[in-house]
């Protein structure tokens, strides 16, 4: 049977919950790959932006010399390294909020919850 004092921790965790999920929905992660020389002016050759679920939001690709046939491997693996430098990031983010919000590192979450050290819980 669920207690009082059950019920009052589950609304505190909810609340912290949404606390977090309000935070991160606001979260865009940058990554830029390789530098060029455009008018004098060092230029980043791919730019891509993601949320937090790890969504592509935006992608510029700003050297247009990397459109040519002989240079596509190489514009592909910028585009590897730039998504996978903001999925890299963006778990580092969520982790350091979730930390922050819920103070729960987010290696031990799963155990938490297999285990049952969430009261009421299993």
């Amino acid at each position: 049977m669920v207690s009082l004092k059950d019920l009052w921790q589950y609304k505190e965790m909810y609340s912290k919950y949404k606390q977090l999920d309000k935070k991160l929905k606001s979260l865009i992660i940058r990554a830029k790959e390789w530098k060029y020389i455009e008018d004098w002016e060092e230029k980043d050759q791919v730019v891509i932006d993601i949320s937090w679920e790890m969504k592509i939001r935006d992608l510029h690709i700003n050297d247009e010399s990397l459109f040519t046939p002989s240079r596509k491997p190489e514009l592909e693996n910028l585009l590897i390294t730039a998504i996978q430098k903001a999925q890299n990031k963006a778990q580092e983010v969520v982790a350091q909020q979730t930390k922050e919000i819920l103070w729960v590192d987010t290696n031990d979450l799963a155990g938490m919850l297999g285990w049952g050290w969430l009261p009421g819980l299993w």
